[in-house]
């Protein structure tokens, strides 16, 4: 029995989570998915393209308030109302052990607005959590007693898990503090489709299509603290800790509340830091950890593993482009997938970063594009692996 296999591209607006195990069919054969359909998926840094090309810091980064939602008190450097977001799609080649694959994805990583009011700053982000967008078709022959019938199987996995974030912050003197809650939530559809061809022997011996659906509704809270402050004009340092609560995954069928679990989501560090060294370059670093080895719970069809990242970058500032700033950056970053399938080894995501951007409007407006080239994985280690190219979009109006 012949197989083949394609990864048809898909565009989603949204990061994901999706249990891929608890689908029953839906977890396929691991040479044939990317990593994005392993466990709980694969992490989203919710990060605005400044920090993207900057090596993926998102932490204490000097030159006004951030759009990245990594750590609230970050929010407090702002000095005018600011609305922004940022927009990532992302091109994927999968090398498996039968084929390489081509697939793709995208996703509304944050939007941000944040009002400041003497020393306080209040906002309110939407960001994306987990991604497990994907979507798969492969073609094989049925041989039973009734006939032989090749069919194609198409099975989609559409939807997942973002937050909804409600920040406030209070600045005193060169110290900001940040309290952040962020409600979980999502929604998840998985489909699978089998279309037959007539019999080999008896065009009219034929087969009816198959067709399954289920959807996946996602519920759950996190509470995050930081705090960033100026250690002088030129320093910047930013920490935060999060704690979250279990996640609920309700599985239905046409409706019917079918299934029902619950996921232990990670506490998780962070911490970065930028400095001038000079009047027109800037470096920054940051680096978490994340626990997520406590999230696999008693499923056998994935292993969890906690996660350390780590990024680092410069910006170049000065240059003008039209009359107007065009900052530019270089990074470099590396984080582990917490995600794996039993028997492999956990793998990794290295990529390195470029970007620029530019002010416009006396400062009033912005726009940041980077572009990221990495890899995922080994494919002795980790049965799959995956190069990426990402472009990352970020408008902000009113930002200084």
């Amino acid at each position: 029995m012949t197989r083949s296999a394609l990864l048809v591209p898909r565009r989603c607006a949204v990061g994901a989570l999706v249990l891929a195990c608890l689908a029953g069919d839906a977890g396929l054969a691991w040479s044939q998915t990317p990593f994005t359909a392993v466990g709980l998926g694969a992490p989203v840094a919710p990060i605005d393209a400044r920090a993207a090309g900057m090596g993926g810091t998102g932490l204490g980064l000097l030159g006004g308030g951030s759009l990245s939602a990594r750590n609230p008190a970050d929010m407090g450097f702002y000095v005018r109302p600011v609305v922004g977001i940022t927009y990532s799609p992302e091109s994927v080649s999968i090398k498996g052990p039968g084929q390489d694959l081509d697939t793709g994805r995208s996703r509304l990583g944050v939007l941000r607005g944040a009002v400041p009011f003497s020393d306080w700053t209040v906002g309110v982000a939407f960001a994306s959590e987990l991604d497990q967008d994907w979507q798969v078709e492969f073609s094989d022959t049925l041989r039973s007693a009734a006939g032989t019938f090749p069919f194609t199987e198409q099975r989609v996995s559409d939807g997942g898990v973002s937050s909804v974030n409600f920040t406030l912050t209070r600045r005193v003197s060169r110290v900001s503090l940040g309290v952040e809650y962020g409600i979980v939530t999502g929604n998840l559809r998985q489909l699978f489709l089998r279309d037959f061809e007539p019999d080999t022997a008896d065009v009219g011996n034929r087969i009816a299509p198959s067709a399954a659906t289920a959807s996946w509704a996602y519920g759950g809270s996190r509470f995050r603290i930081g705090a960033a402050a100026d250690v002088t004009d030129r320093i910047r340092v930013s920490a935060d800790v999060s704690v979250q609560g279990d996640l609920t995954a309700e599985r239905d069928s046409l409706d019917v509340l079918v299934q029902s679990s619950s996921f232990q989501m990670p506490t998780a560090f962070e911490a970065g830091a930028s400095a001038r060294v000079t009047p027109r370059i800037l470096v920054s670093g940051a680096a978490g950890w994340t626990g997520w080895s406590g999230s696999e719970g008693s499923s056998t069809a994935f292993v969890a593993s906690d996660v350390v990242w780590f990024g680092v970058g410069a910006e170049l500032t000065g240059a003008r482009l039209l009359g107007a700033n065009f900052p530019l950056r270089i990074g470099l970053r590396r984080t582990d997938l917490p995600f794996h399938a039993p028997g492999t080894t956990q793998p990794t995501e290295t990529a390195i970063t470029l970007g620029f951007g530019l002010r416009v409007g006396a400062e009033r407006a912005k726009l940041d594009v980077a572009f990221e080239f990495g890899s995922r994985g080994d494919l002795a280690a980790s049965g799959v692996e995956e190069s990426f190219q990402r472009l990352s979009l970020s408008l902000a109006l009113f930002q200084r």
